[in-house]
């Protein structure tokens, strides 16, 4: 039965989660953690080495970045092959879990329950179809793998299978460090469903000279001392992990959220977590952090709900042991990211309930067949209320699936559902308005940014961004004042110098600003390729080739597959008679980019200047074939076969180039 029960749930899993290997990666740490990630290009021992001795991107989690090495390895940058791996993931974790459980109580059924509720509930979306959040179904991976073999261990305990409890632990909290918490989980499951302890009553635990009672909490200090090794990978992993963040940046200092506002948005996000759970309409990739005196009393509130409901659930701790275990397991695995330690601007994400709702799913699965245990037709009206429930929570999760096919979709469900008034979700317009400028809406996306801009003034990203959608409308005075915002708001901001650069490169007055601006982004950031590119090409233009062609060797460098730096430099090398280096560069550009038709020109260009005459031909025709308004290929085509002696032909190239450049001069 556990055979057939995981092949069904399985292929259910797999149908239900289907579309997202044709989405997008998206504009939401996609990039820093994989598109523009060069550390996790190839599996290559440097590569390697930096995962497990450098943080990166506020974490430190070498599990994690291994598992994204390999799926560049094995997909490229092809965003399916990454949605693919996540989801196979999530299919083990649910399988897992079913497993686990049923292992631990005996109960399939009731097993099956809860690992159908982790498996399709859409607050999971997210840790499934974002493909930076690898970390969480990776680590929660780990969790159950730890779990499975602490099952073992406890069957017949030995070094030999405690070392592979520790082994797991440790993997999973080189994949996230949220396993923190696991210790705690694995003390409550030794209560119940595992029964290695028992509580007569929560009064006496600690106090009674029984013989029993004395037997009890000999037993429950041992299970104590037993998690100690676990218990020191757990303060190892705390340690790297505030570093890596307070390194980053990550962590928000109490200045600018007080101590009791994150108390109060701590015991808010406890209920609006369950209320998320029972009522799974309404989800967004990022909810701002709510700055408001209401909130403190909305806290207040909250904390009072969460003491009751844990009161009444230790007074049944004997009764309902499940209700006690489901209970604490959601409280005490939110624990690191409540927000207690506030890490990011959000409140609270979706992401963060994956492994701790399991414990409410426990309730639920375990509490609803006690309930109904005197009422006569139990079976078959459990039968029927799950089949409808779950069908609805399909279509949820299928409707909830389609916003992360792509970063328009998922930021503009964002901005529909959430409360945009607080400071905080700037996150988001922000990120919506760079998608925009990447797709050329530039005046969508310079809509967006003023939301963002006006929301928080002081968001340098935000003006930066702007200035760029600005400056694709060529409103480039406008766009300069963005820009020198982002700057004054953050001297240190590179692209921001680059930019700005960039934009006053446009005329020939200002270049001499645009290289101070060039100069000032390489100094704050000295493996940007983009600004020594820039700075390479403008100073080219400042009549000033040899330092250009120094920077432009520094791009390559850094940025070996970038056809534009290998096309600048292979012109200017070819204006200064190198044409055999210039020759190895624009070959490297065509090869790179097969279709680059002012790389074929150049190309021919100078190869007609050593005298190969036909291959120059061969690079003209192909650059007329990829642009046939190409007016400087047709001249240069024209002159090429001239020399050759085939004048008919030449003529024909002249007066082509010739009516080009006319129609060009009519259209200006």
């Amino acid at each position: 039965m556990k055979k057939i029960i995981c092949v069904l749930l399985g292929v259910l899993i797999l149908a239900v989660y289907w579309k997202v290997q044709y989405h997008e990666f998206v504009n939401y740490d996609d990039g820093r953690y994989i598109t523009e990630n060069k550390h996790i290009r190839d599996f290559s021992k440097e590569n390697f080495i930096w995962a497990f001795t450098s943080s990166y991107a506020a974490n430190w989690h070498p599990i994690t970045w291994l598992s994204h090495m390999l799926d560049i390895r094995l997909y490229g940058l092809n965003p399916k092959g990454h949605h693919l791996t996540s989801l196979a993931l999530h299919i083990a974790n649910s399988l897992l879990l079913f497993l686990v459980f049923a292992r631990m109580t005996g109960s399939i059924w009731r097993s099956c329950f809860v690992a159908s509720l982790f498996a399709f509930h859409p607050i999971n979306i997210e840790s499934v179809a974002w493909a930076a959040e690898r970390k969480n179904v990776l680590s929660t991976f780990f969790w159950l793998l730890t779990t499975w073999t602490y099952i073992n261990y406890v069957q017949k305990r030995n070094l030999a299978r405690y070392s592979t409890v520790v082994l797991f632990f440790a993997l999973g909290l080189m994949s996230k460090a949220i396993l923190v918490t696991l210790p705690f989980v694995l003390l409550l499951l030794d209560y119940w469903p595992l029964k290695r302890f028992e509580i007569a009553h929560l009064k006496r635990i600690f106090s009674g000279d029984t013989q029993n009672q004395i037997e009890n909490k000999k037993k429950l200090l041992n299970l104590i001392f037993e998690k100690i090794p676990l218990l020191f990978l757990v303060v190892g992993s705390c340690i790297v992990t505030l570093s890596a963040q307070k390194l980053a940046g990550a962590i928000v200092s109490i200045e600018t959220v007080q101590t009791t506002t994150r108390i109060s948005n701590a015991l808010v996000s406890y209920l609006i977590y369950l209320e998320k759970m029972m009522w799974p309409k309404y989800f967004s990739v990022f909810y701002p952090y709510p700055i408001d005196e209401s909130y403190m009393w909305k806290g207040l509130a909250s904390g009072f709900v969460i003491t009751g409901i844990s009161i009444i659930v230790l007074r049944l701790i004997k009764k309902t042991p499940y209700l006690f275990v489901g209970w604490f397991w959601y409280l005490g695995t939110l624990i690191p990211v409540i927000g207690l330690v506030q890490v990011g601007q959000q409140a609270m994400a979706d992401r963060y309930a994956y492994v701790p709702l399991i414990g409410i799913f426990i309730i639920i699965a375990w509490g609803l067949p006690d309930l109904l245990q005197n009422y006569p037709f139990r079976k078959k009206l459990l039968s029927v209320l799950s089949g409808i429930f779950f069908s609805v929570l399909i279509t949820l999760t299928s409707v909830q699936l389609q916003y992360w096919e792509n970063s328009v979709k998922l930021f503009e469900h964002a901005i529909e559902v959430t409360d945009k008034k607080y400071p905080s979700f700037v996150a988001v317009y922000n990120n919506l308005g760079v998608v925009l400028n990447q797709k050329m809406r530039f005046e969508e996306a310079t809509a967006q940014l003023k939301n963002a801009v006006k929301l928080q003034p002081t968001y340098s990203e935000a003006h930066n961004n702007l200035g760029n959608s600005l400056s694709g409308l060529h409103r480039f005075r406008e766009a300069n004042i963005y820009y020198k915002e982002a700057i004054r708001l953050k001297p240190d901001y590179p692209e921001a110098h680059n930019n700005l650069a960039n934009s006053l490169s446009k005329k020939w007055k200002d270049l001499e600003e645009a290289i101070f601006h060039y100069k000032k982004a390489i100094q704050l950031k000295p493996e940007f390729y983009e600004a020594h590119f820039n700075l390479g090409v403008t100073l080219n233009k400042w009549n000033d080739s040899d330092q250009a062609i120094g920077h432009l060797q520094e791009a390559i460098r850094l940025e070996p597959n970038l056809p534009e730096s290998h096309l600048a430099l292979g012109n200017i090398l070819s204006q200064k008679k190198n044409f055999k280096t210039a020759i190895d560069h624009l070959e490297t550009t065509i090869k790179i980019d097969p279709n680059n038709a002012i790389a074929h020109n150049s190309l021919g260009s100078a190869l007609g200047e050593q005298g190969n005459f036909k291959q120059a031909i061969a690079h003209f025709n192909t650059a007329i074939k990829i642009n046939p308004h190409y007016v400087e290929a047709h001249q240069n085509l024209g002159t090429a076969l001239s020399i050759l002696g085939q004048s008919d032909k030449s003529v024909d190239h002249f007066k082509i180039a010739k009516e080009l450049a006319v129609n060009e001069t009519l259209k200006q």
